[in-house]
């Protein structure tokens, strides 16, 4: 139930661990380091299958192999709170009622989990929560109201009471040990040790089969968390950190798990081929020895990262728990490699290049690869080439670099989502134009034209933002009413600061050369596929940022005092205009970012996702991009990523719905849709290189080690030097 338990699974406390040899506990390691472990990937082609369950609808708690090829499993369906069980064989076809005998208080709620020992014998954890006088929440009943239920008040009451019941080879309990003494939490996890139950329940516990007080381990150098099992060769094995490293702790060793990431499933002996099996956030692994085997990865598999709860052999592949996010419950599934009858073709697969992805993006890339579509979207993730050395202090290689390398080398993915698109692969043709791809499902008349504007490059649109937000400056009317404002309008408006205000809240002069530079075209134009810098205007911008403070004050002004002049502003919402007039409580003007071209507003990207011009399949990436903005498979899209939609529809939905809320007058909704449309131009996208060329010169000019006028001419140096080598 790892969705009731995500807060109390944060909690964690280092200990002692202990082998599962029958003579008792002793501690894991003597060293806190971990061993290096490889990782290598199955060739087998594994693919899901749903299976059946007994209800329509339900919520699988626990899952466990008997004997002869048979499973038991609990269920919880939506008409009944209390856990029924069943047994079941191995094809998960024809489901028996399991009269298991364990007794339940009235009224609680029950949290069910599954271990074996290493007999093979199978034992249930059952705690039961009970809360007063309240009757226990069925999260399956849609028909609640969640804002009826005093989540609070509910918690406060409940009391805990935990058993661990023995289970025949028929599923029945035979023995029962009542476990005193654990944490305010239901048994996460549990396994057998020898002749003690190891138990994860917020902390470590250990206590003896027959029952009684639960024992905390005591520390050693290894921070436990809460999965926890035994491998195929009878010993311990639970995940632990030392420090910010992920381990595993099996026996005696220490293994590192960089390569597959930290368990969030039981784990589980790996039969005849693995020592153990088990799921990690973004896929299934195997361990045998120091090597970690990629089994499958969740994208591929269509399902949700840190969505399998558990994972374990079975005669055909392996039986899945996974969590199935919309609708709040459990499912089973068999994971195997035995091509279905019927199957469809071979699917397209398409790489994905993926800098730093979010869990919805993530969750997205999954539901497409399930839609039925036969195309399966690989990612590939570039974020392991950011090595930063530490005794240097520098950046040794950056994943956009090595993105752009291979991109450009002919052997990139066959997609891509950046922070911003780099202009150098647009100039350099390495994306397709996606107004060639655009279908009546996904066209130019349905995308907001100010984003089309924006992202367009040379007449080509060779990239799309999953959404956007607006950046501007805002200051109170009365002093300033411009829109895309010069710089010399930007002088004369903080020339006109009465005596006491300052310009800005909690700026330095270095966040504002930055925030100008980066919003504004002022300094920087890109002409023939390069950035280029005016070298006179670089010198202005430097001698206006002096005339703020060198280092953030921590005192914070009023703005709707006048105490001070103007604030950036971004909005990804239109709350945020709310929040920006409530502040200033007066007249506001978004003057934008001062300009050259006359487009003072600037949008800032969520993510772009391009398509390259080596793609293997256009079509069936165009397909992918689609999924995006249109359809029902899509639940990154409309502002849930508190950024602006770029579909016009959803943007239309947006107004309708701020109209409707009652927090807007008319001309202040009217400025905030003005404001979001006039931004026509993207933020300056510079590479690391070069921003680093900037950084380093200004900052000698604001240390007073040159003046602006040799600052700029070093950038304008430094930078003619950096792009005709890059050439």
């Amino acid at each position: 139930m790892k969705r009731i338990s995500i807060f109390i699974l944060s909690l964690c406390i280092v200990f002692s661990a202990v082998s599962c040899k029958k003579t008792g506990k002793s501690s894991i390691g003597g060293n806190a380091s971990a061993q290096k472990t490889e990782l290598s990937v199955s060739d087998a082609d594994y693919h899901l299958k749903e299976l059946k369950t007994p209800y329509e609808s339900g919520d699988v708690l626990a899952v466990a192999p008997l004997a002869d090829g048979r499973y038991i499993a609990a269920f919880r369906s939506a008409e009944n709170i209390v856990p029924e069980f069943f047994t079941v064989g191995e094809d998960f076809d024809e489901y028996t009622v399991c009269n298991t005998g364990m007794e339940f208080r009235d009224n609680a709620e029950i949290c069910v989990r599954f271990a074996h020992d290493s007999d093979g014998t199978v034992y249930a954890a059952v705690t039961e929560i009970t809360h007063g006088d309240y009757s226990p929440y069925n999260y399956l009943d849609l028909e609640q109201n969640p804002e009826d239920f005093d989540r609070a008040a509910y918690d406060e009451c409940a009391e805990y009471f935990h058993t661990i019941y023995e289970l025949d080879a028929e599923g029945k309990a035979v023995s029962a040990a009542e476990i005193i003494g654990l944490d305010k939490a239901e048994i996460q996890d549990f396994t057998i040790c020898g002749d003690s139950f190891c138990i994860w329940c917020g902390r470590m516990y250990s206590v003896e089969k027959s029952g009684g007080n639960a024992e905390e381990y005591s520390r050693s150098h290894y921070e436990v968390w809460g999965s926890l099992g035994v491998t195929s060769g009878d010993e311990l094995i639970c995940q632990g950190n030392i420090g910010s490293e992920s381990c595993l702790l099996v026996g005696d060793r220490v293994l590192s798990l960089n390569e597959s990431g930290e368990p969030v499933s039981h784990i589980f002996a790996g039969g005849s081929s693995y020592d153990a099996v088990f799921a990690s956030k973004t896929g299934i692994y195997g361990l045998n020895g120091n090597t970690l085997t990629q089994i499958a990865l969740n994208i591929k598999l269509g399902i949700s990262e840190n969505s399998v709860e558990d994972v374990f052999p079975a005669q055909e592949g392996y039986i899945l728990r996974v969590f199935d996010q919309v609708n709040l419950c459990c499912r089973l599934y068999r994971l195997t490699d035995v091509p279905e009858e019927n199957a469809p073709a071979e699917p397209v697969v398409l790489k994905l290049g993926v800098l730093y992805q979010t869990e919805d993006f993530a969750s997205h890339t999954a539901a497409f690869n399930r839609s039925g579509k036969n195309i399966t979207i690989e990612p590939v993730y570039y974020s392991e080439y950011d090595v930063y050395d530490k005794e240097k202090k520098e950046q040794v290689s950056t994943g956009l670099g090595q993105l752009q390398m291979d991109i450009l080398a002919g052997n990139g993915p066959d997609l891509a989502v950046f922070m911003n698109t780099p202009l150098e692969l647009e100039n350099k043709g390495a994306f397709a134009d996606m107004y060639g791809l655009m279908d009546s499902e996904l066209s130019s008349d349905m995308i907001l034209p100010n984003v089309l504007e924006a992202c367009g490059y040379d007449g080509k649109l060779y990239s799309l933002p999953i959404s956007f937000s607006v950046r501007s400056m805002a200051v109170k009317k009365k002093f300033s009413d411009v829109h895309d404002q010069t710089f010399e309008e930007l002088i004369e408006l903080s020339d006109r600061a009465v005596e006491g205000m300052i310009l800005q809240n909690n700026v330095s002069r270095s966040d504002v050369f930055g925030d100008l530079l980066w919003n504004s075209d002022y300094v920087l134009s890109f002409v023939d596929g390069h950035y280029a810098v005016d070298e006179e205007h670089m010198k202005e911008l430097l001698e206006y940022c002096i005339r703020y403070p060198s280092e953030h004050s921590e005192e914070m002004y009023d703005l709707g005092k006048d105490e001070v002049l103007m604030t950036q502003f971004a909005a990804g919402k239109f709350s945020d205009f709310k929040n920006c007039y409530d502040m200033f409580g007066e007249p506001v003007s978004f003057i934008g970012y001062p300009s050259e071209s006359g487009i003072g507003n600037v949008i800032q990207t969520n993510c772009n996702i391009a398509v390259m011009e080596n793609c293997a399949d256009k079509k069936a990436a165009w397909e992918f991009v689609k999924s995006i903005y249109v359809g029902n498979n899509s639940n990154i899209v409309y502002g849930v990523n508190m950024d602006l939609p770029i579909i016009k529809k959803d943007f239309d939905a947006l107004v309708d719905s701020a109209e409707s809320s009652g927090s807007f007058t008319e001309p202040e909704l009217e400025q905030a849709v003005e404001t979001i449309i006039s931004a026509r131009r993207l933020c300056t996208r510079l590479s690391v290189d070069l921003s680093v060329i900037f950084h380093e010169e200004s900052q000698a000019y604001f240390a007073g080690e040159c003046t602006a006028e040799e600052a700029a001419a070093y950038i304008k140096n430094r930078t003619d030097i950096y792009i005709s080598e890059n050439e």
